[in-house]
């Protein structure tokens, strides 16, 4: 009997609370939860084998959304930060996303609600959910139209770059977005809008998440001003000061910074100097 998959067994009898069934050599209980009729003695019948909630192996006819052998994006329906995310399979039993193939930081967790996109996996006779390879997904969505430039989609956080994130739409669309595109930090599993910036040679899809410049410069004034008020009205921070470490603080590019401290400084917010910026108190 294959764990995870989809086996061809034969009823043995009827129990007070299952079916019975066998392959010719072991038995296993079909609960009449998972059952979608009764069923006779000899029949066969076509199951997806799991493990239920007391650590035993047992059928069920209802079909699952992934097997061992097939995946889909799965929605998360419950957390548990000592174990990791439970996934809806479609069945009694939801599956595991263990906390060792999550994020380190439990702030980019998925949360109840948000979707990846998932096979089954078998370890020590128990089934876990396992998050498809990147290069793997090309070979099992393929889209049949491509992506257009200045156009936005609906895509969800798939995986995480030292130099931003991947994206993919429910299609099997992928597109990458460098983190000077982006003005927060996302987590696993979260649908976003994102706006196709161009097309690769290689077809490869670039994106941004954050609005035009003349949109964003408010925006991210505000957000230096927040920094500003939340430091004592002063930071190391100025227009001389490193991308990464810019990055790093604001969430967005050095370019973008600039802009929004020149606009502050244009409006008398703000007193530029060479190792330091300070927020100018109005009388």
């Amino acid at each position: 009997m294959e764990l995870g998959n989809y086996n061809d067994l034969t009823v043995l009898r009827e129990t007070d609370i299952s079916w019975l069934l066998t392959d010719g050599e072991n038995e296993i209980f079909l609960h009449k939860k998972e059952a979608d009729r009764r069923y006779a003695e000899g029949e066969r019948l076509r199951v997806f084998l799991y493990v239920d909630s007391q650590g035993r192996p047992a059928a069920s006819t209802k079909a699952p959304l992934v097997t061992t052998t097939t995946a889909a994006f799965l929605e998360v329906v419950s957390i548990n930060h000592e174990y990791g995310v439970f996934l809806a399979n479609g069945i009694a039993k939801d599956l595991l996303l263990s906390k060792d193939d999550l994020p380190l930081s439990v702030a980019a967790w998925p949360v109840v609600g948000d979707r990846l996109f998932c096979t089954v996996k078998v370890k020590k006779n128990l089934l876990y959910a396992k998050q498809v390879a990147r290069k793997t997904v090309a070979t099992i969505l393929v889209p049949k139209t491509g992506l257009e430039p200045d156009t936005y989609v609906t895509a969800i956080v798939s995986y995480f770059l030292v130099e931003g994130i991947v994206l993919f739409t429910e299609l099997g669309h992928e597109i990458f977005v460098h983190e000077n595109n982006t003005r927060k930090k996302y987590r696993l599993g979260e649908t976003v809008s994102v706006k196709i910036l161009k097309i690769n040679p290689d077809g490869e899809a670039v994106g941004t998440l954050i609005q035009q410049k003349e949109e964003m410069l408010q925006p991210d004034a505000d957000a230096l001003l927040a920094y500003l008020e939340a430091h004592a009205g002063q930071m190391r921070f100025t227009d001389a000061s490193a991308p990464e470490d810019i990055q790093a603080a604001f969430h967005m590019s050095k370019g973008a910074f600039k802009r929004a401290l020149g606009t502050l400084y244009r409006e008398g917010r703000v007193e530029l100097r060479p190792d330091l910026t300070r927020l100018v108190i109005k009388k």
